[in-house]
């Protein structure tokens, strides 16, 4: 079994934004690691980026765009379980940009070791990756990509010791930290400029006149989109869960007052009904 960790970094707000990735092998601590800065399209750096990981328009300008690098980061993650420190994250830039990209996009198995942290060391005050690094006394480069990305293999590699097992798939299974397979099967924007997402098409008529909420992050398009898509079909969207909420929808990362309220609502009323987002995509017309 191939284990990899993988981080990204963005310019800007958008997950189709990458501009630098990661990748460190789990239990090869002295493999290179393989780091490449991408260009993205188009090329706008926010300040509050810049200012997170230090790179600027100047240091891509003759970097490939994300098609360019995939063929050479693909043939790494063929077959692999991918670390990533807050998995949702990684997970959605990877997808939105092989969406952007207008690449197909492969069922990944990750598992996010900010979980996987919080099961092994639940008495640190945080789990950030700085935090675990730490506490761990691993060296770290804060948002340099394959810094992180060696970072996120080390914890990995010292819970898998710590519990005496081979693999971090393991070691999560015995802790009861769930892999997730983000790479669902989603419709192809018709062209690249000012895209930002998946293109959501027309959802079926089991959305109309339904109340939705969502916790967690989506992967295969922003909250946003998927509240406007629940609007055009005739349903409502729900920041919160209420007595009328038909449906939750739990993306990654779920939100422990949403999942826990619309429990103990199922529980006396029968609804919301809880859907993962490929469910949800399908009741899109995605998948």
């Amino acid at each position: 079994m191939i284990e990899l960790a993988i981080d990204f970094e963005t310019a800007n707000e958008r997950r189709d934004s990458a501009c630098a990735v990661g990748v460190a092998e789990v239990f090869r601590p002295d493999a290179a690691i393989f780091r490449r800065l991408i260009r993205p399209e188009p090329a706008r750096f926010s300040p509050f980026c810049v200012a997170v990981h230090g790179i600027r328009p100047e240091h891509v300008a003759d970097e490939p765009d994300f098609a360019g690098i995939w063929p050479a980061l693909s043939a790494r993650l063929a077959d692999a379980t991918l670390l990533a420190h807050n998995a949702s994250f990684d997970a959605g830039v990877l997808t939105a940009c092989l969406v952007a990209a207008g690449l197909p996009v492969p069922s990944l198995r990750f598992i996010c070791t900010v979980d996987l942290a919080r099961a092994a060391f639940p008495q640190l005050r945080s789990h950030k990756l700085n935090i675990v690094a730490h506490h761990l006394g691993l060296s770290l480069r804060h948002h340099e990509a394959g810094s992180d990305a060696a970072a996120c293999a080390a914890i990995g590699r010292h819970v898998a010791d710590m519990l005496g097992v081979a693999t971090v798939t393991e070691a999560a299974e015995r802790l009861g930290v769930g892999a997730r397979r983000p790479g669902i099967p989603i419709s192809r924007p018709p062209g690249r400029s000012g895209v930002t997402h998946a293109t959501l098409p027309a959802p079926t008529r089991r959305v109309e006149g339904q109340n939705f909420a969502i916790t967690g992050t989506l992967v295969a398009c922003s909250r946003p989109d998927a509240a406007r898509a629940i609007g055009q079909a005739g349903g409502t969207f729900q920041a919160y869960v209420r007595q009328d909420t038909d449906w939750l929808v739990v993306g990654l990362s779920p939100g422990r007052t949403k999942l826990t309220a619309a429990q103990a609502r199922q529980r006396r009323h029968g609804r919301p009904v809880l859907v993962d987002e490929a469910e949800f995509m399908a009741m899109l017309g995605i998948g």
